[in-house]
């Protein structure tokens, strides 16, 4: 009886021991399924003139505590570009300037950018262009693209934003706002800091409002200036929603990482010509997936390694080719001088030629009026001699 009775209890122990196990992996898959969730909207707002001086430097409330929601680097490495044009393009290509081709308002963007990734995805999409119009070619489809004056303020971009989004709900919108940019040329700081808090309070509406529709913790929200407006050349890249850690500081990272990374967390394909890679130490990762994900970073860094050094021998073709040239040009510069030196020998000849034959021509002209002259005194006593 006592031993069927410890075999019981040994039985009873043996299945609550198998039994934790099960409960524990329960408890930790809301968790990883949380990690997978997909953002139901994703907002880029891309500030024209914000760099890392000016961060540091002005009051951002609101900024900071969505850093401390998601994630931050205060010196991402932004494009360093002189055209709007041609930084927003990057940014939403993952690509260089000469790649992308898109340096002024009458260019046609020459790679498939994330925006068409989204469409081709049946996925609505939506451009705030506070710009006066300068990204109008960077979308193909009208009715996806709002264009406002490039007096607009800050606010009035927002405004927009937030009316539009409430019509048509999109899924990928970007938004493009520069008063920090015209702060920056007034060479003032104090309107320059100035110009930052206002952006960061203006956000701060804009977060409110997803907040009310339920939207802020199922959205992405990224904050940045997709082009160098300091020496250090270095943006604040701020990440927030599902599929990001939080309270995160993170560094050395490149704006031409950010289309990748928004096409990893958001499930879709990343644009072909993307040079860049996701930024992983900003992702969740379930543990199932560490691994897998390990390796594809692996890979991933493996194929930007050899994109660089392809980039490296185009670089050195196209110093060669320019070394050609400008020999080429020395070269023909040299034999222009030789020419021009040549010339200026055959004019000396010529003028010597020139006037030695005056010179000739002046003797023969004076022995020719001497011999007049003579001539003359000589018919004259003749003449004389008669009279």
């Amino acid at each position: 009886m006592k031993k069927a009775l410890g075999g019981l209890v040994l039985l009873i122990t043996i299945i609550s021991l198998l039994a934790v196990p099960a409960t524990a992996a329960e408890k930790t898959q809301p968790a990883e399924e949380e990690s997978l969730k997909l953002p139901q909207h994703i907002f880029v707002i891309s500030v024209d003139g914000l760099n890392y001086e000016g961060f540091v430097s002005s009051l951002t409330t609101n900024m900071d505590h969505m850093a401390s929601e998601g994630v931050i680097d205060k010196k991402a490495y932004a494009f360093k570009v002189n055209s709007v044009e041609a930084a927003e393009a990057s940014l939403l290509t993952g690509t260089f300037p000469e790649e992308h081709k898109f340096i002024t308002r009458g260019d046609k963007v020459a790679v498939e950018s994330v925006l068409d990734v989204m469409r081709k995805q049946g996925k609505k999409v939506m451009v705030v262009d506070g710009s006066g119009g300068r990204l109008e070619a960077l979308i193909n489809v009208p009715q996806s693209y709002i264009k406002l004056e490039s007096k607009a303020s800050d606010r009035e971009v927002f405004q927009t934003t937030i009316e539009s989004f409430k019509k048509d709900k999109p899924f990928f919108t970007y938004i493009y706002i520069d008063d920090c940019m015209q702060a920056l040329l007034s060479l003032n700081e104090k309107t320059f800091y100035s110009s930052i808090s206002r952006l960061d309070e203006q956000l701060g509406n804009f977060v409110n409002f997803l907040r009310r529709e339920g939207l802020y913790y199922e959205s992405m929200l990224v904050v940045t200036s997709s082009r160098s407006s300091s020496p250090s050349n270095a943006v604040p890249l701020i990440i927030h929603g599902p599929g990001i850690k939080m309270n995160l500081p993170i560094k050395n990272t490149m704006l031409i990482d950010l289309v990748p990374t928004i096409a990893y967390t958001s499930g879709i394909p990343t644009p072909y010509n993307a040079r860049g890679i996701p930024i992983y130490d900003a992702c969740k990762v379930p543990t199932r997936d560490q691994v897998y994900t390990l390796t594809k970073w692996v890979k991933d860094l493996q194929s930007d390694r050899i994109n660089t050094w392809n980039r490296y021998y185009e670089t050195q073709d196209e110093l060669y080719r320019t070394i050609r040239q400008l020999t080429a040009i020395k070269e023909e510069r040299q034999s222009i001088f030789n020419f021009a030196g040549q010339k200026e020998e055959t004019i000396l000849v010529l003028k010597s030629r020139i006037n030695k034959e005056r010179t000739i021509f002046l003797g023969v002209f004076a022995v020719m009026l001497l011999g007049y002259v003579a001539e003359y005194q000589l018919l004259k006593k003749k003449f004389l001699l008669f009279k």
